[in-house]
């Protein structure tokens, strides 16, 4: 049996994964990132040693330590080099938890994972080459080239949301401007969105929302476009655009087998992967894009606790 943590910006989920990639008990605790690094390192800590003990396991039991954290990793797969949504910067989190808890441990990108996860056990098993695109409030890139995960030279590599779509486009928290992310990330959709009904829209939005502003979500620009919101049915449509011009530049490049979708926008919508579908066709080369397969992923929230599990360099 292994352990899969997966770190979010507020809460840590941490699984127990047996060897045929099933998560046979889960536990979840929410922790703020204004918490700091010390305070977090023990959550984690202590989180492995509550499911351990709630499931009459020890640590030494284990064959190791998965963790699975937003950011960049360093090269020794050791420490977490900077993560935004943590506000954590060179934090030796493989050696705290190794330290503690007497086990192997392994500390790699959420993004990374979780396509290793889909690789593995999920929705392309059996494939050669793989992209994985997971889109939340950001967006997130994974890559496997035969069989393996692509790092990059300095394992800095994937970072397909900050590929620049438009160089004159939005602005990104990254620093840029027109990147992936900024177009098609679930925070910029309900960014976009508010702006216009604190300026005063309203529009069949408004009832899907019953007024609520803090509740709007991907899932309502999709279904707002579908019933002919103005406001929605631009939105929309220039998300559907821009991913699928993002996915057909990264066809081009890579000519995966698969190319994964996931993450909390493609979860909480209903038709995003049919509908970007025919611009992903009209955009990309055709012999890049023959025989690629665009699926969902399978494993949703667990991806990246069974991709951590069981993750390599």
């Amino acid at each position: 049996m292994r352990i899969g943590i997966d770190i979010g910006g507020t809460k840590i989920v941490a699984g127990i994964v047996d060897n045929s990639g099933k998560v046979t008990a889960r536990k979840k605790i929410f922790v703020g990132r204004h918490k700091g690094y010390p305070i977090v390192r023990n959550a984690i800590v202590q989180l492995v040693r509550d499911v351990l003990s709630e499931n009459t396991m020890r640590p030494g039991s284990l064959e190791g330590i998965g963790v699975a954290s937003a950011g960049q990793i360093d090269t020794e797969f050791k420490k977490i080099l900077f993560s935004p949504n943590l506000g954590w910067h060179n934090v030796p989190l493989r050696d705290d938890i190794e330290a503690a808890l007497k086990v192997h441990a392994f500390v790699d990108n959420d993004v990374n994972a979780a396509t290793y996860g889909e690789w593995r056990f999920g929705a392309a098993r059996g494939a050669d080459n793989v992209l994985g695109v997971f889109i939340g409030t950001g967006i997130g890139g994974g890559i496997i080239i035969h069989g393996k995960v692509y790092r990059g030279s300095y394992n800095a590599g994937a970072e397909i949301g900050h590929l620049t779509l438009n160089p004159f486009g939005y602005p990104c928290n990254c620093g840029n401007t027109g990147c992936f992310e900024a177009y098609c990330g679930g925070r910029y959709i309900v960014e976009r969105v508010k702006k216009h009904i604190k300026n005063g829209y309203r529009g069949k939005l408004w009832g899907l929302i019953h007024g609520d502003i803090a509740a709007i979500n991907a899932g309502h620009v999709e279904s707002g476009a579908a019933l002919g919101d103005e406001l929605c049915e631009t939105i929309w449509t220039e998300v559907l655009e821009y991913l699928g011009a993002g996915l057909a530049s990264m066809a081009n490049l890579l000519n995966p087998e698969i190319i994964v979708l996931g993450g909390g926008v493609v979860y909480g919508t209903r038709h995003l992967i049919e509908d970007v579908k025919p611009i992903l066709k009209k955009r990309a080369m055709a012999a890049s894009l023959k025989n690629t397969k665009l699926v969902k992923a399978k494993l949703r929230e667990d991806a990246a606790i069974i991709g951590a599990a069981f993750v390599e360099p």
